[in-house]
């Protein structure tokens, strides 16, 4: 019996998943072709997790902002800095609200089909792309999978450390926070040789995100996570009584291994295709970027790379600064701040610098190990 075959498969259903079948119905891409998303999860409904980003025109999901933050502050033990960003706007976007618009819009696909289940043994044959799925087998003229590469820190050479977080909602009994501005990197608390910041999104002045962000490849237990943000929001916040509404947590891969794009027809999305940013973990905005780029050329795909080559070797000289301690990160990201207008620095955290712009931006730094980091790097992934 021949294998059930589509035109293009969807593997993995989460935000790379959606986003992919969603910018191309968009764009009118899937008119006549069958489509096949597969993922153990089914249909996604949950806020399970919070998207947040800095972008300076309104995005392609505008309408889903759940909060905008003008104004940011950037913190170690000495200094405060408060940071009007413009022209860009901090945002976040829930994933309970990011499904149902997304999930309305892949919905209006015909023929679409939803397997419930994980796709497993997937590979490249000939012109087409074979998986197995809930113990059948399928073919596909086109795959796009965002399943895991799981790397192995000790076996490449490029840097890598893991961004593991913890998160919680609160709402206070007093006034305490302020709206209309979110602490971005916030140091003020011990560093342990690795970095360890919190960033604070309030949605009012008494509900906000708090969440510590941990750079490094030794991860905590839940309890220790907690104890951390309690302590936090006592010295810092309020020392009174807040409530717990949510909790979110995870892990983001931060390395600038160069995960492959593609294999002939099977292409590579999400942190699997390289899409977070290895310097900061961010993901969401770019990998709109290249889903937009990809579906308004759909099925031309010559052009599908989340970052230019030289951003990548500008976050591996980072990373690996970092993860041999030549600098404190809390100096390293603090005096970023302190010594460029801060939307230089955003602008290069995103991609978006000229050279120019860069050269401006690394006079500020320390030249010589920066230097030093940079040429390392390159000859470690060109030679």
């Amino acid at each position: 019996m021949k294998s059930p075959h589509h035109n293009i498969a969807i593997l993995g259903g989460g935000l790379a998943g959606l986003s992919t079948l969603y910018h191309l119905q968009r764009a009118g891409k899937l008119a006549g072709k069958s489509v096949v998303l597969v993922d153990p999860e089914g249909r996604k409904t949950a806020h399970d997790r919070s998207w947040s980003f800095w972008e300076a025109e309104p995005g392609p999901f505008e309408d889903l902002v759940y909060h905008r933050w003008p104004l940011v502050t950037v913190h170690d033990q000495k200094r405060n800095l408060d940071c009007d960003i413009s022209p860009y706007i901090y945002k976040l976007i829930r994933s309970v609200d990011f499904y149902t618009h997304v999930n309305n819009v892949i919905d209006e696909i015909d023929g679409l089909e939803r397997i419930i289940a994980k796709a497993e043994d997937v590979r490249a044959v000939g012109e087409e792309v074979h998986f197995s799925a809930g113990g059948a087998d399928y073919t596909a003229d086109l795959a796009f999978s965002s399943l895991p590469l799981h790397l192995r820190p000790r076996q490449i050479k490029e840097p890598y450390l893991d961004q593991h977080f913890r998160g919680w909602f609160i709402e206070t009994e007093e006034d305490t926070f302020d709206p209309g501005r979110a602490a971005l990197m916030d140091f003020r608390t011990p560093q342990h040789g690795e970095a360890r910041f919190f960033y604070v999104m309030p949605f009012s002045k008494r509900r906000a995100l708090v969440e510590i962000a941990i750079f490094s490849n030794h991860h905590l237990k839940t309890s220790e996570y907690d104890n951390l943000l309690k302590t936090y929001i006592y010295n810092h916040w309020t020392q009174g009584n807040y409530a717990i509404t949510h909790t979110e947590g995870g892990n983001i891969p931060m390395t600038s291994y160069p995960f492959p794009v593609r294999d002939h027809n099977l292409i590579y999305i999400g942190m699997r295709g390289g899409a977070t940013r290895p310097s900061t973990g961010y993901t969401f905005l770019a990998l709109q970027r290249q889903l937009l780029r990809l579906a308004a050329s759909f099925p031309n795909l010559t052009d599908i790379a989340p970052w230019p080559t030289k951003h990548v070797l500008y976050d591996a000289t980072l990373l690996r600064i970092l993860q041999n301690g030549d600098l404190p990160a809390d100096s390293l990201f603090v005096d970023m701040f302190a010594s460029n207008p801060p939307d230089r620095v955003l602008a290069f955290l995103n991609g978006e610098t000229s050279f120019t712009d860069e050269l401006r931006f690394m006079s500020t730094t320390d030249i010589g190990l920066f230097g030093r980091r940079f040429v390392s790097e390159a000859i470690r992934r060109y030679i």
